[in-house]
């Protein structure tokens, strides 16, 4: 009987042992999940076996499991994989949860086994995802064991079989969904951050911490720190999790106002900062239930915050309303995921981590929606205090009009009995200062009492003008003038105040801007440099901007009107202060006073100079961000004033003679620039590109270099580069220092600050003033002085415009007017200037007549070969020279021409060459009659 029983369990264990039968899933084209298919055990420390033949022996032995569990653990999957279609690349792709260690075991055909090892601390094949190529031929069957273990899963794991192909859209897709939306949250948490860096408003703070430690911890979710930064630690992965309820809790209190609008609420919400914080440690002593405690934690959360904005909103706060729709968005999400992730409910959605991460992305976007809804109504509510505070101080300004009316008039007669000796005072004291022999201290004080004296005098003219304006005696003339040319008159007189304190002075003049308009030239400079030069002494970093534009005609008024916005970067004005910001004596305070000086007269100048003129001015300001002065003036369309005899520039040349190297490609300029500099009584030594100028200073001594932007082989800027490196292997520069003025028909103020930016000291734009290219020499000599530079002093008698003065006064010749050099202004002419004979302007002329043709057609050639740029470079050099006609319609024509090929737009080009080539045929034949008139004279 013992025999029998013995027998039968012997029986049992062998049919036990029998191999197990592995579970069979047809492959085709499309994803399929193996582990919905395939069996499930337990991983109990078994080896894998080393061929697909022992592969049923060994699964025969393994524990089964009904499913995965949420607090982590190792497990065995086991499928045969039959390619019943066409495609032989597959992926193999463990989703949809974090899985710290996956080995898939796939056994070949033939009996060899590959071993393919993936999961979180593994490299991985595809960025952010654990999948893994394999080749699977049609046909037939490949046994797989997977064995995965983790300390948690955030969902039941998936693994997935798919083609590669359909892979790699798939990665793709998601990759873009993921990598934008946390660079979406970070671009939130730094914009906010930089408006509390401005505003000091906690809720933008909070803010941008919230949706950082949110953009942190979806990040860590999606491996971006094993992934580009090789960090694996998964006790860290849940720590931003728990942060988020605490910090967001800390913005939607302060935001929500909830200490004045819901207290209770306000009390009860310290729950979401005091579980979090208590649960927290779980990280890193208890990770298997990190993930459960954070799921309940952030549920909370949730609910609470969601059932808060709902309560203020009713209470009728309405920035709250974007609050709740915010946390709407984060909680459709999840009510399908959390659920899950507790083993609650099966799983609803694939990829349920980046459908929580969208949501959260929305719920970011839209939280910033309520802070600028939150902005707005403090706008509106401070918008109606500074109504309320202007009506009261217009009250007393009323009072007050009545009570300075007789300080005005004691002012205007006192104020004209002081400027007359002070005059006297600041005259002398210039006189003084020539003094050779004046040095030392005498010469210091003779400085401070010229300095504090001139303070005097204009404080003084500040009070008598507006003596004048009050008492109705200051008249407005009407009459032509140009326009650009007194905005860049105010703009020069400024800029060195504007280098003093390293501010960029901008200028941005509108297109349609007339140029020559009727009204008063005089008091319009006056504005400018007034609402200039307040701009300048307020503003200690930054930009100063002057914004210049034409309004359109109002019905009923047949003037334009011209707006101008001096726009800047300084502290701002109070809005207290806004209402008396154009009164008699008025400054921001006291300390303003004490600081920069002045009465506090010059806006209340400006406004009243303003409405004697029929306009209107304006200021907005606010604290931190800067201020913008504004009026609007109604200019008549004027015409171009006629010349003078004090119009053109001054003969004169310079004390000491420079060497100076020029480097310009164009003929024309050539000529213009090396006979303006001979007649200042300079050496000037010319070249035509970039690469011959690192020649020359390689070669020889130069104490100035005048470089044009824009020339062929090498242009001014990579020169000016490479002299300030030093030189190259081929050019060794014998002075790297060397000063080096800019010289380009690109005079805009992006131009000027990229030259300045290379290295460059001075700019100056074609065509050339001659006035300003004094001013500047003369800078350039006083630099070299300063720095004990011996240089060689001028002989006025070799100067050639000596030499023809000499000649004119010996024969008794009258010299030569500047309009005698047109034909009465008929047709297109070489434009006259100063120290130019008639040799000179015939040589430019020929010059012009040989160059302009053959620069057309060298830009009609690049483009129809669609050379953009060789086409700009070619009309670049043509505008260069139009420059110095009489008419600026061919100028104007190679600036739209050159915009268009800078863009690329060889399309729009082609067509207007027509243009440009008959204005140029126009101009050569003005220019060829008139020398042909000037040989037979």
């Amino acid at each position: 009987m013992l025999l029998l029983l013995a027998a039968l369990c012997l029986a049992g264990q062998v049919r036990a042992q029998a191999p197990a039968q592995l579970p069979r899933i047809a492959l085709t084209q499309v994803a399929i999940d193996i582990a919905r298919d395939g069996k499930l055990y337990l991983d109990e420390g078994e080896l894998a076996p080393a061929s697909a033949a022992a592969l049923p022996a060994m699964v025969a032995g393994l524990r089964p499991a009904a499913k995965v569990d949420l607090l982590g653990g190792g497990y065995w999957l086991v499928a045969e994989l039959h390619n019943d279609g066409v495609l032989t690349d597959w992926v193999l792709d463990p989703n949809d949860t974090l899985i710290d260690v996956v080995d898939i075991y796939l056994y070949q055909p033939d009996g060899k086994v590959r071993l393919l090892k993936t999961g979180y601390r593994q490299p991985h094949d595809y960025l952010l995802h654990y999948g893994k190529g394999v080749q699977l031929e049609p046909g037939k069957s490949y046994p797989v064991l997977i064995r995965f273990s983790s300390p948690y899963y955030a969902r039941t794991p998936m693994f997935t079989a798919l083609p590669r192909t359909d892979y790699q859209r798939l990665v793709a897709r998601e990759n873009v969904l993921i990598i934008g939306a946390i660079g979406a949250l970070m671009a939130l948490a730094v914009f906010n951050f930089f408006i509390y860096s401005i505003t000091r408003d906690r809720s933008s703070l909070y803010y941008s911490l919230y949706v950082l430690c949110y953009a942190v911890a979806w990040g860590m979710t999606f491996h971006l720190s094993a992934d580009m930064f090789g960090w694996h630690n998964l006790h860290w992965h849940y720590v931003p999790f728990f942060l988020l309820p605490v910090i967001s809790t800390l913005f939607y209190t302060n935001f929500l106002r909830l200490r004045e609008n819901a207290p209770r609420l306000f009390l009860l919400s310290r729950v979401n900062i005091v579980l979090p914080l208590l649960t927290l440690p779980s990280c890193l002593f208890a990770l298997s239930y990190a993930h459960t405690i954070a799921t309940i934690v952030i549920a909370i959360w949730v609910s609470m915050a969601l059932v808060t904005g709902i309560v203020v909103w009713r209470r009728g706060y309405q920035p709250a309303r974007f609050f709740v729709l915010g946390f709407l968005a984060l909680l459709l999400p999840s009510l399908v995921i959390l659920p899950a992730n507790v083993g609650l409910i099966p799983a609803l959605v694939t990829n349920a981590q980046l459908f929580t991460l969208l949501g959260g992305t929305l719920d970011g976007v839209l939280l910033a929606f309520a802070l600028a809804d939150q902005i707005r109504l403090l706008r509106n509510t401070l918008e109606q205090r500074v109504q309320e505070r202007t009506a009261e101080l217009t009250e007393a300004k009323e009072h007050a009009e009545v009570v300075s009316r007789h300080r005005i008039d004691f002012l205007s007669a006192m104020s004209h009995d002081i400027r007359t000796p002070l005059a006297g005072v600041i005259g002398m004291i210039k006189f003084a200062m020539r003094d050779q022999s004046v040095r030392g201290r005498t010469e210091e004080y003779l400085r401070i009492g010229l300095q504090n004296s001139e303070s005097l005098l204009a404080i003084l003219n500040d009070i008598l003008d507006f003596s004048k304006i009050d008492a109705g005696r200051l008249s407005i003339e009407t009459v032509d003038f140009d326009l650009i040319a007194l905005i860049d008159d105010a703009i020069g007189i400024l800029q060195g105040q504007a280098d003093a304190k390293s501010l960029l002075l901008r200028c941005e003049l509108a297109p349609d801007l007339p140029r020559f308009v009727r009204g008063d030239p005089t008091r319009l400079r006056q504005i400018l440099l007034n609402l200039l030069g307040n701009a300048i002494k307020f503003t200690d970093r930054g930009e100063v901007r002057l914004h210049a534009t034409a309004l359109a005609p109002v019905a009923g008024r047949p003037l334009a009107s011209v707006s101008f916005d001096i726009i800047d970067t300084g502290p701002g004005i109070p809005p207290d202060t806004m209402p008396r910001l154009f009164q008699k004596f008025e400054q921001a305070d006291h300390s303003t006073t004490r600081r920069y000086g002045g009465t506090g007269l010059g806006l209340a100048i400006c406004k009243e100079l303003v409405e004697l003129m029929g306009g209107t001015i304006a200021a907005e300001s606010r604290v931190g961000v800067g201020s913008t002065f504004g009026f609007t003036l109604p200019l008549a369309l004027g015409a171009a004033p006629l010349a003078g005899p004090d119009t053109g520039p001054h003969r004169e040349y310079h004390a000491y003679r420079l060497r100076i190297l020029c480097a310009e490609d164009v003929r024309t300029n050539q000529i213009i620039v090396g006979t303006l500099l001979e007649n200042m009584g300079h050496d000037i030594h010319i070249v035509e590109n970039g690469l011959q100028a690192l020649h020359a200073l390689a070669e020889s001594d130069y104490d100035l270099v005048l470089m044009d932007g824009r020339m062929p082989m090498m242009d001014g800027e990579q020169a000016t580069r490479l002299i300030r490196a030093g030189g190259n292997e081929d050019y060794r520069m014998r002075d790297a220092g060397i000063p080096i003025i800019a010289l380009t028909a690109n005079a805009s103020d992006h131009d000027r600050a990229r030259y300045l930016g290379v290295g460059m000291d001075g700019f100056l734009s074609k065509p050339v003033d001659e006035r300003l290219l004094y001013d500047q020499i003369e800078k350039i000599i006083a630099l070299h002085l300063a720095r004990g530079r011996t240089l060689r002093a001028v002989d006025p008698a070799l100067l050639p415009g000596a030499r023809q003065a000499d000649l004119d006064a010996q024969f008794g010749v009258a010299p030569a007017r500047a309009n005698e050099c047109t034909e009465s202004g008929k047709g297109v002419q070489i434009m006259p200037l100063a120290g130019l004979s008639h040799k000179h302007l015939q040589r430019i002329t020929d010059a012009f007549l040989d160059e302009a043709p053959r620069r057309l057609r060298t830009a009609r050639a690049a483009v129809r070969a669609g050379n953009a740029q060789a086409a700009a470079a070619a009309i670049h050099a043509l505008k260069g020279s139009a420059g110095y006609l009489s008419s600026n319609h061919l100028h104007a024509l190679c600036t739209e021409l050159e915009a268009a090929a800078n863009a690329g737009r060889l399309d729009q080009v082609a067509p207007m060459l027509v243009e440009l080539e008959a204005a140029l045929e126009q101009a050569c034949s003005d220019l060829q009659a008139s020398s042909t008139v000037a040989a037979a004279d």
